[in-house]
């Protein structure tokens, strides 16, 4: 068996804290790498922590029902090289990622200005020349979505229950992504606390996808390495209330890492790294109500701590 390196004096604090807290969390991993995440996890587990990256998906009461259907998604570098068609659907990519339009959207593809279609209520800025605006209200979106993908998979609609101008809406964006050769949907549902939204653009995306390449582009903080591991280790994207392998509780909108931090369910907080922006925001509301553990997304260091605070518990 390999001895743990000697501990530094930030070591013992750390180890101080976690081993005195009531209940601690392990959250951060935004753009960490999968071997940080897996040692943040061995972290968590060695200190009996709740795990929850902070993704919008684990705060959201339908939590599951996104990993039962299934996302496709990239970044948005694939969308800048391969869409021919970007729909803006129901956000403003400008005001989550200033430069998005800029950086992503605005430069032709292969020498053609690509169409953009913003759905949504008005944007707050001038569209530009080649974009379109269809301007629907943002409770309308579920239904857009559906009607949308019934056109895609050739179903009869009508717009006696969902209105003729959303009815309108649907078969302009559908004759769009029929004409287009690659589609990119580029989605922001941090603020979409029931998760319907978001699992009907990701049905949307799925049916697009059957028939040509197709992805949504989802804006916000990236972790999805860190989604990756703890799903495959816990099962589920987050919002684990104990890390333990052998089986850790998965409460979506319970024992997401804002709630918990909130709610002060939590009196440790361990951020691996950077945090998400919601997360960040409820760490200030905290105000020092918790205790703050800042520590490098380096896998090494984080196994050293996980070492020494498995030693601590044993010899408690």
């Amino acid at each position: 068996m390999t001895a743990s390196p000697p501990a530094t004096d930030a070591t013992h604090r750390a180890v101080a804290a976690i081993t005195a807290a009531r209940r601690t969390l392990v959250t951060g991993l935004v753009a960490a790498e999968a071997a940080v995440a897996v040692a943040a996890f061995n972290l968590a587990e060695a200190a009996g922590a709740a795990v929850d990256p902070g993704s919008p998906e684990t705060a959201r009461v339908s939590g599951p029902m996104l990993a039962r259907i299934g996302g496709v998604t990239a970044a948005p570098e694939e969308l800048r090289d391969r869409a021919d068609l970007v729909i803006l659907w129901f956000c403003d990519p400008q005001r989550v990622v200033p430069g998005f339009i800029e950086r992503f959207v605005a430069p032709s593809l292969e020498g053609q200005p690509r169409q953009t279609i913003a759905v949504g209520p008005a944007l707050p800025r001038p569209l530009e020349p080649h974009h379109r605006h269809l301007g629907i209200a943002t409770d309308a979106a579920v239904d857009l979505a559906r009607l949308v993908e019934a056109l895609i998979r050739g179903v009869a609609v009508d717009g006696a229950t969902c209105g003729m101008a959303t009815l309108a809406a649907a078969r302009e964006l559908a004759a769009a992504i029929a004409a287009a050769r690659t589609v990119a949907i580029v989605t922001d549902w941090s603020a979409d606390h029931v998760g319907l939204a978001a699992w009907s653009t990701t049905s949307l995306v799925r049916a697009m996808a059957h028939v040509k390449p197709a992805f949504e582009v989802p804006l916000g903080d990236r972790d999805d390495d860190a989604i990756a591991a703890c799903s495959w280790r816990y099962g589920a994207a987050g919002a684990i209330e104990r890390a333990d392998r052998r089986g850790g509780r998965f409460l979506p909108a319970e024992a997401d890492a804002v709630r918990l931090i909130d709610h002060r369910e939590v009196d440790c907080v361990m951020v691996v790294g950077e945090a998400t922006a919601e997360v960040a925001a409820a760490i200030d509301r905290a105000a020092g109500a918790v205790s703050v553990i800042r520590l490098a997304a380096d896998a090494s260091s984080l196994g050293s701590l996980a070492a020494h605070v498995a030693a601590a518990g044993a010899n408690a």
